[in-house]
This record gives C-alpha cells, sequence and structure tokens, in this order.
C-alpha cells in the first residue's frame, strides 16, 4: 500500500495535472494527499483525469484566496473510507483496508504559511489527535521544522519549534524518516536558496505496530517548490478484487465529495 503526499503548489494548469497523473500511475498509489491544490472545486472529469479509472473516492477543501486547498484521495478496490472529516488545516478519512480488515485515521494536514496562525493549527491537530480511538497517520506539508537541522541555514524560530515538538511528544506520535531522497522537502528556488523539511509524516505508536516495515522516500522535485513524499508500508496487496463485489459494494466508479 503506498500513499503520495505532496505540496503541489497549484492544479490549475495542465502539466501539473499530468505530473501528478504520471506519479500516481508510475508508483501505483493507493492513497493521494495534496496541499496547495489553489482550487475552489473539482469537476468530475477533473478528478478523473488525475487517476484514470481508478476508483478514487475524493474529498477537499477549498482554496482560501489564491492559496491554500487539500485535495485527499482514497482508492476503494483497497481502501473502504467510513468517515470524512474536514478542518481548516486538513482533511481526515477514517478507512478500512479491505483485505486486511485494519482500521486507521488518515489526516492530509497543511499548516499556515502565516505563523502567527501555528498555535492554532498546532491546537486543531493535538484535539484531533489526543480524541483518536484508532490509530492514527498524519502526513503532508507542516510549514514547521523541529530543529535547526531542519533548514539550510539553520537558525529557526525557537518557539514554534518547541511547539510542534511539544505537540509530537504530548500526543505520542513518532516520526517516519526518510530512508533515501533529499534531505530538504522545500526551497525557495533561489540562487542561494533556503531549504527546509516542511514535509513530513507522523504516526502513532499503534500504527507503527500495524506496518512496521513502513519506508518514506523524498522524491524528485518537479514542478511544485515542494519535493513529493511516497510512502510505502511494504505490505503486498491483491488489487484484483472481485469486480462484482466492487459494484455490489457501490464503490465501482470515482466518487466526489467536498467541504
Amino acid at each position: 500500500m503506498k500513499a503520495l503526499i505532496w505540496n503541489v503548489r497549484g492544479l490549475g494548469n495542465k502539466s501539473r495535472v499530468r505530473q501528478l497523473r504520471e506519479l500516481i500511475q508510475k508508483e501505483q498509489v493507493d492513497i493521494v494527499g495534496l496541499q496547495e491544490t489553489i482550487k475552489q472545486d473539482f469537476s468530475y472529469a477533473e478528478l478523473e483525469s488525475l487517476a484514470p479509472g481508478g476508483l478514487f473516492n475524493w474529498k477537499w477543501t477549498p482554496e482560501q484566496g489564491h492559496s491554500g486547498g487539500i485535495l485527499l484521495g482514497v482508492k476503494q478496490d483497497i481502501l473502504q473510507v467510513e468517515n470524512w472529516e474536514t478542518n481548516d488545516f486538513f482533511v481526515g478519512a477514517t478507512i478500512r483496508h479491505r483485505l486486511l480488515n485494519v482500521r486507521w485515521d488518515l489526516i492530509s494536514v497543511y499548516g499556515p504559511a502565516k505563523h502567527e496562525f501555528s498555535p492554532n493549527f498546532i491546537d486543531n491537530l493535538t484535539r484531533r489527535s489526543e480524541n483518536a480511538t484508532l490509530p492514527i497517520l498524519l502526513g503532508g506539508d507542516f510549514n514547521l521544522i523541529r530543529s535547526s537541522a531542519d533548514k539550510n541555514t539553520g537558525g529557526g524560530d525557537i518557539r514554534l519549534m518547541n511547539l510542534f515538538n511539544d505537540f509530537i511528544e504530548r500526543c505520542d506520535l513518532r516520526e517516519i524518516h526518510r530512508s533515501r531522497g533529499s534531505r530538504f522537502t522545500w526551497t525557495n528556488k533561489q540562487e542561494n536558496p533556503t531549504m527546509c523539511k516542511l514535509d513530513r509524516v507522523l504516526v502513532s505508536t499503534d500504527w507503527e505496530e500495524k506496518f512496521p516495515t513502513t519506508t518514506l522516500t523524498a522524491l524528485t522535485r518537479v514542478g511544485s517548490d515542494h519535493s513529493p513524499l511516497l510512502l510505502d508500508t511494504g505490505v503486498v496487496t491483491n488489487k484484483n478484487l472481485d469486480n462484482s463485489s466492487l459494484k455490489n459494494s457501490g464503490v465501482w466508479r470515482t466518487s466526489l465529495r467536498r467541504q
């Protein structure tokens, strides 16, 4: 089972859509968590163009002004969505793996670029994580660093770093560290660039126990100023489920949901 986590920096042009579609197909992705879509809405045709015939179930929040927007997609031949939830800072789903019969909460996160809103962001994640009754996975662009080592120029706001680390400790979360790919996930693309690790995946202990062989890779950055992250649980699943059972379960098409 694989998840693609990416701040795409806009889905308003055909080249970015093509890049995303190629990544989904190449990596055989089962979960898509996108941040910074910069879109108010999605049509059926637009979502179908991202993953043709992929049986994805989608949920999104709209852009705010000319930025923001989160899109979460779950491939239904493998994963059943039992519940959707939205927040100013995330889109979440309670999902069940159809073959393993394992349930967990999946949260696609997009932290505010304006750090005066970061405490509110962390408060929202804390409440959600502390109220979780299932294993939980949070992945996305947190727009926060954990230490000065997360920035190529060093330094950083100690108060915000402490706030972020205190949240992780308080909620008993662990970071899935990347085994391959670039050390930093974001760059400002300048001649002498500033680079930071802003994108990451956090999991609860019980989620990690269910998927102990999980790896995380930073893929080559294309188009966006963020590198895509590829999460791979290492669990090989049979994707050729009986089509009639899928039709009877009501997932025989791409479905759309908005906040």
